[in-house]
């Protein structure tokens, strides 16, 4: 009896470390999967076009914009720290206040024209420039913000040494506006990596949380929420080094010590009213400011570019710039 027992609990151990050996390598397959389709979202997409379609809806005319702008811009790049180039339109107005706009997710440079012109009208000059994973940037991977602030540091320090601006300001819009977050919040006020001024639209609140979000749909604790963004995690931390905690946007904000408007869209069912005001409640500089909008997600400087700019140039008024 007690070899027959014995033979049946080695039986079952075996076979529970066989469903325990499946799931650890069914996880890391998982893990693996989904890291790889996060990093490479945009891969067979074209961004460009996708930023066409979006001008389309809103009845904005890119032609229009490059006919009229196309005697100010020409092409610059700069190295960020890691080696990547990152691409982007210089608009040169002859202002010494220079403005670096950061598109979102699933576009390029074109998708900011509507941003960019309010600007130029303005007489700012203007950086439009490429994230990672989209239009010209070589770096085919999207990391939320983390990779992608370190081109936008080279693009603040391109605007300082090389295009001879003085004051130099970051604008994003949605996931743009995340790495302009996640930018700021390694900034060191002063230095001539740091902008005089950032500005946020719209902002994505969070790797982890909009992964959650999507894998949950909307149920950010279900148990395909926790674990597909568990595993994938894990496995991006471990495999590529990329951290989902450093494009926490709402803790990170603790550390963002440049001056920072966070724009928010109050119809945005993109990146939730209540998520971007406790990203605005934990920024840490003292100059900052949050302005509403009746908007959908970055639709504000659409539906009424005069009251969106009003609401820019007076921050940047009390910021001196």
């Amino acid at each position: 009896m007690k070899t027959r027992n014995h033979r049946i609990v080695r039986a079952a151990a075996a076979a529970a470390a066989a469903v325990l050996i499946t799931a650890i390598v069914g996880s890391v397959i998982m893990g693996g999967y989904v890291a790889d389709r996060i990093l490479h979202q945009n891969e067979g997409k074209d961004t460009h076009e996708n930023s066409l379609r979006q001008l389309e809806l809103w009845g904005y005319d890119p032609e229009a914009f490059e006919a009229a702008y196309a005697g100010i811009g020409r092409e610059i790049s700069a190295a960020a720290q890691d080696g990547n180039i990152v691409p982007g339109t210089y608009f040169d107005t002859g202002s010494d206040t220079c403005v670096i706009l950061v598109h979102g997710a699933g576009g390029d440079r074109v998708s900011i024209y509507p941003l960019a012109e309010q600007y130029l009208k303005r007489e700012y000059d203007v950086i439009a420039l490429d994230q990672r994973g989209s239009g010209a940037n070589p770096d085919d991977r999207v990391t939320f913000g983390i990779l992608e602030a370190l081109d936008v540091e080279a693009m603040v320090l391109h605007a300082r040494k090389t295009e001879g601006n003085r004051r130099v300001i970051v604008h994003g819009q949605s996931m743009g506006a995340q790495t302009a977050a996640v930018y700021a919040s390694n900034a060191e006020p002063g230095t001539a990596e740091a902008a005089d001024a950032v500005i946020c639209d719209s902002l994505v609140p969070g790797m982890e949380l909009m992964l959650r979000e999507m894998f949950g749909d909307g149920d950010t604790q279900s148990f395909m929420a926790v674990y597909l963004t568990g595993t994938s995690k894990l496995f991006m931390k471990l495999a590529y080094g990329i951290d989902y905690d450093d494009a926490d946007t709402i803790r990170i904000a603790a550390d963002d010590r440049l001056p920072t408007l966070v724009i928010c869209s109050d119809k945005d069912e993109v990146c939730l009213p209540h998520q971007v005001e406790m990203i605005y409640n934990n920024i840490a500089c003292e100059n900052k400011e949050l302005v509403h909008f009746d908007s959908a997600h970055i639709e504000g400087v659409i539906d009424d570019p005069e009251g969106y700019m009003d609401s820019v140039g007076k921050f940047l008024s009390g910021c001196g710039l």
